[in-house]
């Protein structure tokens, strides 16, 4: 906790500065997103019968624009130009353009899993993996070799559709990712970890301005782009973050803070391969619209999700700052 303390104490300034930087130039880029999505085409326009459809009217889904603009100009101007850093920039790169390509013309699932893996797999090549464990009690250290990898590319695929399946609701996905944002922040924070406390508190700031326009009723959807790169950058830092610590329990804030993105992955697949079909199909049986369905309202479905999401990061705070 001392450690905690010192790190406030020393980096208030610049802590109010980056959530400052992030919201002041998301409050320009959403509305330039907006305009952007409007003129190039990339908009959500509601058909009759089609799934997923809760807007009657037409609404750009480019706010991942927004977002992308804003974490280039944190990243510049945290001025980390190492190999690891640079290979997260690539990958996120590649993942944005990759996917605001299917919020404009649409992708196949493999296009668009392929372009997901390779994002994260370049982003492991530059150094950003879980290399090894240590387990509770004995402190004995695994080596994970190969299957650190692996677990570390379906870890960061399956945050990135994680956040994508619960923006289905205004403000939900990006609300959700604000909280998570915050209390990473946190432990980064906690364990002494400058840049990356940083960044999330920037990304805080971005996403907050970004709400503006996206709860209810949203004037602008993140879309597969804004919330693709959401996911990934949180599926990034919480490996930057596993706090560059490697116990089991080191990892407990991130799937406490975002237990109910992944908890819906997960449901998702069981639900339809019971059902017989692909697991990779679409549907609205998620808990979101199953509320929605039985008249919740949006905001209300909203706040629910927000609440819960808060009280799952409190206890993966207090999990995490029992790590010694």
């Amino acid at each position: 906790m001392k450690t905690f303390i010192n790190f406030l104490d020393k980096n208030l300034f610049n802590i109010s500065y980056f959530f400052l930087l992030g919201f002041f130039i998301s409050s320009f880029t959403t509305p330039l997103s907006i305009f952007l999505g409007n003129k190039f085409g990339i908009i959500d326009i509601p058909k009759k019968g089609e799934r997923n459809k809760l807007h009657t009217n037409p609404i750009p889904r480019s706010g991942g624009i927004s977002i992308f603009i804003t974490l280039i100009i944190l990243f510049l101007t945290l001025k980390k130009f190492n190999r690891q850093f640079s290979g997260i920039i690539v990958g996120a790169t590649l993942l944005f353009f990759g996917l605001l390509l299917d919020d404009k013309k649409g992708l196949t699932v493999r296009q668009k899993f392929g372009i997901q893996f390779l994002s994260a797999f370049i982003a492991i090549l530059t150094g950003t993996q879980f290399r090894q464990i240590t387990i509770p009690i004995s402190n004995t250290p695994i080596n994970l070799g190969i299957f650190g990898a692996v677990f570390t590319a379906i870890w960061i695929v399956g945050l990135i559709n994680a956040i994508n399946i619960i923006d289905g609701l205004d403000g939900l996905a990006a609300g959700v990712s604000l909280i998570s944002s915050f209390f990473l922040s946190i432990t980064a924070m906690y364990k002494g970890h400058y840049n990356t406390a940083l960044l999330l508190i920037g990304l805080c700031g971005a996403v907050l301005a970004f709400l503006i326009y996206n709860f209810h009723p949203a004037r602008v959807f993140l879309g597969d782009s804004g919330a693709g790169l959401l996911g990934y950058m949180l599926a990034i830092i919480s490996i930057l973050g596993a706090y560059k610590t490697t116990t089991l329990i080191s990892v407990a804030l991130p799937i406490f803070a975002l237990g109910i993105p992944i908890i819906e992955v997960f449901t998702s697949i069981l639900r339809r391969m019971i059902k017989g079909g692909s697991p990779f199909k679409y549907d609205t049986d998620h808990i979101h619209y199953k509320l929605y369905k039985k008249g919740v309202p949006q905001r209300t479905i909203a706040i629910m999700y927000y609440f819960t999401t808060f009280v799952l990061s409190l206890i993966g705070i207090f999990i995490t700052f029992g790590v010694k």
